[in-house]
C-alpha cells in the first residue's frame, strides 16, 4: 500500500495537536491544583467528588442547625436559671411566713415581695429571642406565652407543639418546650375532695392571698406547692442541660465528620504535583519530537 506525503503530513499534524492538547490539559491541572479539569476526564472520579462535595454541604447545614439550637437553648437556660432563683426566694419567704410570730404587717411586706417576684417570673415566661419570637409559646411564637387579664389571672396562650432541628442524618434535637410544661401546674385537692390541676401563676397568686389573709392552712399549702414548682423548675433546667449536651457532643462528631470528608475530597481531587510535573515534561518532549 502506497502512503502519500499528504497522509504523512496529516498524521503528523494530528499527533502534534493531540500532544498540544495533552500539554495544555496538564498545564491547566497544575494551575488549578486539581486532578480533574472537566468531569469527562474521569467520570467515575467526578461522580465521587460530586458526592463528597454534597456531603460536605450537608455538614455545613447541620452546623448552622447546631448554632441555632445552641443559641436558643442557652437563652432558655438563662431564663430558667433566673426563674429557679426566684422560686427559691419565694420558697424562702414561704418558710419564713410559716413562723407564727409574724405580724400582719410582716406578712404584707412578704406578700409585696412575692407579687414582685411573680411579675418578674411572668416576664421571664414571655422571654423573646433575637428575632422577637416568644421561646415558651410552642410554635405560636408571635403570641406571648402567658397573658394577664383585668382580674390578674395569668393564663397560657401558646400551644403544645415542639420544634426540632436536624443535627445529623439520623439525629434531631428539640429547641423548645411548651410554656405550661416548663412553668408547670400542681395537683390540689379542692373543697369537694376532688383533685384538680392548679396553674403555676395561680399557685403564686393563692400564696400571696394567703399571706394577706394569714390563713395557716393556706400558708402551709403554699409552702408545699411552691416547693413542688421549684423542684419542677430544676427538672426543666436539667432537661435543657441535657439537650445542650446533645448539641455539644454532636458538634464534636460533626467536626470529625467534616475532617474525614475533607481528607477524602482532597485525596480524590487534589493533584499530585510531582507526578504531574514529570508527566508534563514527558508530554513536552513528546510534542517537541513530533514537531521535529
Amino acid at each position: 500500500m502506497k502512503i502519500s506525503t499528504s497522509q504523512l503530513y496529516d498524521s503528523a499534524i494530528t499527533q502534534m495537536n493531540r500532544q498540544q492538547s495533552n500539554v495544555a490539559e496538564m498545564q491547566a491541572k497544575l494551575a488549578s491544583g486539581k486532578s480533574l479539569v472537566k468531569p469527562s476526564d474521569d467520570s467515575e472520579k467526578a461522580t465521587l467528588i460530586q458526592r463528597l462535595n454534597s456531603a460536605m454541604q450537608r455538614q455545613d447545614v447541620y452546623e448552622l442547625s447546631l448554632d441555632r439550637a445552641d443559641s436558643r437553648l442557652r437563652m432558655e437556660e438563662t431564663a430558667l436559671s433566673s426563674a429557679q432563683n426566684m422560686l427559691q426566694r419565694i420558697r424562702e419567704l414561704a418558710i419564713q411566713s410559716s413562723n407564727g410570730g409574724l405580724s400582719g404587717t410582716d406578712r404584707t411586706i412578704i406578700a409585696k415581695e412575692v407579687s414582685s417576684l411573680r411579675d418578674a417570673l411572668l416576664s421571664l415566661a414571655n422571654t423573646e429571642d433575637e428575632s422577637g419570637n416568644f421561646i415558651f409559646s410552642g410554635t405560636s411564637v408571635k403570641t406571648p406565652a402567658f397573658s394577664k387579664d383585668a382580674n390578674g389571672v395569668i393564663a397560657y396562650e401558646g400551644d403544645q407543639n415542639q420544634t426540632s432541628v436536624d443535627i445529623s442524618e439520623y439525629r434531631q434535637v428539640s429547641i423548645n418546650r411548651p410554656g405550661d410544661a416548663v412553668f408547670s401546674s400542681v395537683s390540689r385537692i379542692n373543697d369537694a375532695g376532688d383533685q384538680e390541676m392548679i396553674s403555676f401563676f395561680t399557685v403564686i397568686n393563692d400564696f400571696t392571698d394567703a399571706l394577706e389573709s394569714g390563713g395557716e392552712v393556706e400558708l402551709s399549702r403554699g409552702l408545699s406547692e411552691v416547693s413542688i414548682l421549684t423542684d419542677d423548675m430544676a427538672l426543666s433546667l436539667a432537661d435543657v442541660g441535657s439537650r445542650m449536651s446533645t448539641v455539644d457532643s454532636q458538634r464534636d462528631i460533626l467536626a470529625d465528620t467534616k475532617l474525614r470528608y475533607q481528607e477524602l475530597l482532597s485525596n480524590a481531587e487534589d493533584l499530585d504535583y510531582a507526578t504531574a510535573v514529570t508527566k508534563l515534561s514527558a508530554q513536552i518532549l513528546s510534542l517537541e519530537a513530533a514537531q521535529a
